[in-house]
């Protein structure tokens, strides 16, 4: 039985699909449902120090403009709660900062979830013998391999 299914979220479409899958997956087991959002920290590079000059004026910074990201996904994953209760399903969302399959990864171990549905992005299309091959996103491939719990990605 699936009790708990993790959700990772960026807004994408596919991650619209990857949530509609997880609604359609979980509504008869009456799972949980956990909508993550995990805001990359990288996203501000270090070499922008350089701008601000003192270190820790930079962090404040880096953390400030990170908190307002954070808060803007946060009103995002209310809006998605509301698609998953009018299913008649229990839901809650995370969010966080760092690296992403990290975060996942860590998420799914410490809620102890049954499964993670999740999006691929395609970082590019390569000519093989059978055709146009399609290759996991980082994200999407390093979750795969790392988390110990089943993970359907949607494609």
């Amino acid at each position: 039985m699936t009790s708990k299914v993790l959700v990772p979220y960026d807004g994408s479409k596919m991650s619209d699909e990857a949530l509609d899958k997880a609604i359609e997956f979980s509504k008869p087991f009456k799972s949980e449902t956990i909508i993550l959002y995990v805001l990359d920290g990288r996203l501000i590079p270090s070499y922008a120090a350089k701008f601000i000059g003192e270190k820790s004026a930079f962090e404040d910074a880096k953390m400030a403009a990170l908190n307002i990201l954070k808060s803007g996904a946060e009103t995002m994953l209310k809006y998605k709660m509301e698609k998953v209760k009018a299913n008649g399903m229990n839901v809650r969302f995370i969010t966080g900062i760092g690296a992403p399959a990290e975060g996942i990864i860590n998420v799914a171990e410490n809620e102890h979830v049954d499964l993670v549905i999740g999006s691929r992005e395609v970082k590019r299309e390569k000519e093989n013998v059978a055709g146009k091959l399609k290759l996991l996103g980082g994200v999407a491939r390093r979750v795969s391999e790392i988390a110990e719990c089943p993970v359907l990605i949607i494609n």
